[in-house]
């Protein structure tokens, strides 16, 4: 079976971090965002991907390459330009000649996907959805379904505080080949505000299977962290090894026994962290950093080379690839806005 993933996006609502690398390819707990998104499709037999690409490709062929170090084949469909959501399927269509999942490229989740696969079948549905339930729909587009799964309607940012409906739309869908003929080609289109409502008035079937476990879009820098907090919260954390109770550490990174911690820990392979540091919190160290002598971390991403001085204080912030703080600094989120990550090293 093969997959879509809708990775051309510009990462706007995360920029600085998007500024020299995609978002798809940005790290979470120290492997490329992307790598989630894999895992999950070749848990339920997904052996091919086709990666739908437009803003920064060069960066995804260099990464990704054909795909064989992935455990599944990579095929490229790269758009010229902004195509859109609908637009980047209609474009990969000559790949898409069978049923197919496809994904959002910031969307971080353990969907069952042979559960939303059984429902598609159930409902005999040409597009099937995955919902989630939120408390506050009135910033995404929230889908109304019947009882049995069937779509209603699709509300674009409702206004509350009373809602018909608190499931939105996941950003994972399960489409039959027609689907994709229904796009137009040759012009940006949205698959959101478009293509399912346009099923949806020419009487297809259009289904909604709402999914309970963890959901998350990684697309703004407090989602970022936030993911970060929750796997380590779950210790999600790959292949690194156990140090402590609430350490892991990955191949090479050497950490003083005099350090202690009121959280969890990822420390990236070969990241060097100094006598008499303190964590609390959850916090991930990328692969090459340093952290200095009695420097306190809290809540915070560093990523790969970043260098945190002796004494430094770093909260509920990310610390930049390679960036370099000096001794006695300090970075947190800003006054105006105290539920944004702080940023340091970013230009």
């Amino acid at each position: 079976m093969r997959a879509l993933l809708l990775l051309g996006g510009l990462g706007t609502r995360l920029r600085p971090l998007t500024l020299e690398r995609p978002k798809p390819l940005l790290p979470i707990l120290n492997r490329p965002f992307l790598a989630y998104q894999i895992d999950l499709l070749k848990r339920f037999g997904v052996r091919e991907v086709i990666l739908a690409l437009g803003h920064q490709s060069a960066h995804f062929r260099r990464k990704l390459g054909d795909g064989r170090a992935w455990g599944v084949r990579f095929i490229y469909s790269v758009e010229k330009e902004p195509l859109g959501t609908g637009g980047a399927m209609r474009l990969a269509r000559p790949h898409l000649t069978e049923r197919c999942f496809v994904f959002n490229g910031d969307i971080f989740s353990d969907f069952d996907l042979d559960a939303m696969r059984a429902h598609h079948k159930k409902t005999r549905a040409e597009a099937t959805l995955a919902l989630v339930e939120v408390p506050d729909p009135s910033a995404y587009g929230l889908v109304e379904t019947r009882a049995d799964g069937s779509v209603v309607r699709f509300l674009e940012k409702p206004a509350g505080p009373v809602f018909p409906s608190r499931t939105i739309n996941a950003g994972c869908y399960l489409l039959e080949p027609g689907v994709f003929d229904a796009i137009p080609a040759g012009r940006a289109v949205s698959v959101e505000r478009e293509v399912f409502p346009g099923l949806l008035a020419g009487g297809r079937r259009v289904a909604g299977w709402v999914h309970r476990g963890y959901w998350s879009d990684i697309g703004t820098l407090s989602s970022y962290v936030a993911t970060h907090r929750y796997l380590l919260s779950v210790r999600r954390v790959g292949g690194a090894a156990r140090r402590r109770d609430w350490m892991w550490a990955d191949r090479g990174a050497v950490i003083s026994s005099r350090v202690e911690s009121r959280g969890t820990v990822l420390v990236g392979a070969g990241a060097r962290v100094a006598p008499g540091v303190r964590f609390d919190g959850h916090v991930t160290i990328g692969a090459n950093a340093r952290v200095g002598a009695g420097a306190r971390l809290s809540d915070c991403v560093l990523l790969e080379g970043a260098r945190v001085g002796a004494r430094s204080v770093v909260e509920r912030s990310i610390v930049g690839a390679g960036a370099a703080l000096a001794p006695d600094g300090r970075v947190a989120p800003g006054a105006d806005s105290p539920d944004e990550p702080g940023l340091f090293g970013f230009s």
